[in-house]
């Protein structure tokens, strides 16, 4: 029987909404009215037995849930008993327990509606709960908690369910795990799903997102999608693709590089998908890193984002005469890491690149050229840039240990002419002469993108429509006093030094800057790789009849032509697409959807200055466009794809990032005052309030 819809509109509530789209997504729900004008019609509808349910228009969401607030009422036999429980439904609303969740939850009572289903009664013969995720242990397989009968009693804690091995629930395993994953995959995050089995088939009851995961018992170590997030292969779900070049790289260079300077014997997994995104072992490496003179957990897991759930400064490694010594050969090892490195990087930048992509230049290739350029060529400049980044951390660290009271935002401002920056130069020499066609652009700059660098999606040379929008609005000129910042302060801090620190500051710092500078300009020459890549695919997927399932399969399943795996990689990748992932999976970590908090907010200051302006709430880059000149930018995140927007707002506060994150570089460069990893700042901030960055100190206030 399908739902019946009343005949006057009414704004149903977050569970009658959702089961009116599971309804119409083909999943078998027990049919139900919402809000019935007439008890009467509505129980010659439907007919007896009866429930009642609740349907508060901000019940069952993403950030607040409700659950266990409002009553059911089940096997209703007379339309005295619908009335009544309908009646008690709308009184619910005004509960205690129910006037206090929603004041832990920022919620205002009279903001949201009671609504209620009337819905046919299912008399089951097993009924329960499916997690698509275990919300313990956060293990990504299918929990089933069922009882025979009804399941309210389990649902209320005073009965028990049933083993795995009852047999009721081995019969019907299958549909409920084939069902269960299909809300999850529709939805697109871990779903808690109420069911019942009536005469052996399935009904959905309810669905609702899962908010909270535990790591009980997690045996596998630390893990963070740290600096794979901003921007990169961890920002949103990662195609499988993606994933498998990067894995390629990291797991090779990580352990690779740890090895080179003395950290590592042994061997570790370096990369693993959770929940459809890449993380890498912090575990394993901090154990490495923390064999270092000087090493401070906070400081690290602070320069990464990483959440520090732990008291003080955490692991720290004092320096004295024995950690000097033991650590000698790893000094001598890093010395020559450093130069063997920018020597690479100088070689690359100054032509080897160049002289590697003409082979390239061919518009198709054959599969074995493709695995040539996978295997060998992209190897080559992935490899190095991920040194190179290594390389960059490690300048960091000698530095601040050096100089720990150093204005490090500040001092490390200014960089030479990144490549990042040239398209901007470009749009704005071009406006300059009155140029308006940006195919040369295009043509120069295809390889940079603006929605993430996941390889699955377009560059601009596959999306002329962004550059347009890009260009049309452009700035003619932008703050560009990161150069003087850092002058200042260096000079500055020289002033303050004695004359014998003299040299040891200015050689520190300045490897400090050149790293940070090859980082970014091998960050370009990776783009420019991964553009190839995607263009190669392409046409191969086009050769073979592939479309974008080429996307799901990884570089090995491509050369081997091997399509079985591309219906369970997609399935993955859409049953986690909405869903905003824990930053850190392991023992000590816990992820739960974040409160909304009023009062002051805080997080990482990486761009000095102090700046007022108005809110501009962007979660992506053709919302970023839209801000008013001197406003301040309030986003997810920003990435290379972001910088030619970056440059007209006055200030910007970002939900992830470190002190050496990219927003971090580019608004330095720029001079713009920035506040990284402030949590839910796109949720806390609302647009058009005036804010205050303290870019210096992390500190963001809300003056209206």
């Amino acid at each position: 029987m399908p739902t019946l819809v009343c005949e006057q509109a009414v704004a149903i509530g977050g569970k009658a909404g959702v089961l009116r789209e599971l309804e119409g997504a083909g999943f078998n729900v027990p049919a139900f009215e919402v809000n019935p004008q007439c008890v009467q019609d509505a129980v010659i509808q439907l007919g007896f037995p009866l429930a009642v349910r609740s349907s508060a228009s901000v019940e069952d969401g993403d950030e607040a849930s409700f659950a266990g607030q409002f009553e059911s009422f089940l096997n209703l036999t007379t339309i005295e008993q619908v009335t009544e429980a309908i009646e008690r439904c709308h009184e619910s609303a005004s509960e205690p327990s129910v006037i206090e969740y929603c004041r832990r939850n920022r919620i205002d009572p009279d903001e949201f509606q009671m609504n209620v289903i009337v819905q046919r009664m299912i008399e089951p013969q097993l009924a329960g709960v499916a997690f698509t995720v275990d919300p313990v242990t956060g293990a990504e397989k299918i929990v089933i908690e069922a009882c025979e009968g009804l399941a309210d009693e389990l649902l209320a804690g005073t009965k028990r369910a049933l083993p795995a091995d009852h047999a009721l629930v081995r019969r019907y395993a299958p549909i409920i795990e084939k069902t269960a994953l299909a809300i999850q995959r529709h939805f697109g995050s871990p779903q808690d799903i109420e069911f019942a089995i009536e005469d052996g088939e399935l009904f959905v009851l309810q669905s609702r997102p899962i908010t909270r995961i535990g790591f009980a018992n997690f045996r596998g170590g630390e893990w963070t999608n740290a600096d794979f997030r901003d921007g990169g292969v961890s920002a949103t779900v990662c195609s499988p693709l993606m994933w498998s070049l990067y894995d390629f790289i990291w797991e090779d260079t990580l352990k690779g590089f740890l090895r080179s300077i003395k950290l590592l014997k042994g061997d570790f997994e370096a990369g693993r998908m959770f929940f459809g995104r890449p993380y890498w072992n912090l575990g394993e490496v901090k154990k490495c890193m923390a064999k270092m003179p000087g090493f401070v957990e906070r400081e690290f897991d602070n320069d990464l984002s990483v959440s520090t759930e732990y008291d003080g400064d955490g692991i720290r490694t004092p320096v004295n005469a024995w950690t000097i010594l033991r650590s000698i050969p790893t000094l001598l090892a890093i010395d020559r890491f450093f130069k063997q490195q920018e020597s690479f990087d100088r070689q690359f930048l100054d032509g080897g690149f160049d002289q590697l992509m003409k082979k390239y230049e061919s518009t198709s290739l054959t599969d074995a050229e493709f695995k040539h350029l996978i295997t060998e060529d992209f190897f080559i400049i992935e490899s190095n840039y991920f040194r190179t980044i290594y390389a960059a951390s490690l300048a960091k660290q000698d530095f601040m240990m050096s100089f720990p009271d150093a204005d490090y935002a500040s001092l490390v401002a200014g960089l030479s002419d990144l490549q990042h920056m040239a398209p901007i130069r470009m749009m704005r020499d071009m406006l300059a002469r009155g140029e308006t066609e940006v195919t040369p652009i295009i043509e120069r700059y295809g390889h940079h993108y603006s929605r993430g660098l996941d390889i699955i999606n377009p560059r601009w040379a596959d999306d002329r429509d962004i550059v347009e929008q890009m260009f049309e609005s452009i700035q003619p000129s932008n703050n560009g006093n990161g150069r003087t910042i850092y002058e200042n302060v260096r000079d500055e801090m020289l002033a303050r030094l004695p004359k014998r620190k003299h040299k040891g500051f200015t050689r520190k710092l300045n490897r400090l800057r050149n790293f940070l500078w090859l980082r970014e300009e091998m960050r370009d020459l990776s783009s420019r790789m991964y553009h190839l890549i995607r263009q190669f695919a392409a046409s191969i997927a086009d050769r073979r009849g592939l479309g974008d399932d080429v996307f799901f399969m990884t570089f090995d399943e491509i050369f081997n032509d091997d399509r079985n795996q591309i219906d369970a990689n997609r399935a993955t990748h859409e049953g986690f697409r909405k869903f905003r992932s824990p930053n850190e999976i392991g023992g000590r970590f816990t992820f739960k959807k974040q409160n909304i908090q009023d009062g002051a907010m805080s997080g990482i200051g990486a761009s000095s200055g102090t700046v007022q302006g108005i809110a501009h709430i962007a979660h992506n880059v053709e919302q970023a466009m839209a801000a008013e000149p001197g406003s301040i930018l309030i986003c997810p995140f920003t990435d290379p794809g972001w910088t030619t927007v970056l440059d007209r707002v006055a200030g910007v506060v970002t939900e992830t990032g470190g002190m050496l994150s990219h927003a971090a570089v580019i608004c330095r460069e720029y001079g713009i005052p920035a506040v990284l990893d402030v949590t839910d700042a796109t949720k806390r901030i609302k647009q058009g309030n005036t804010i205050i960055v303290h870019g210096s100190d992390g500190a963001v206030a809300v003056m209206d």
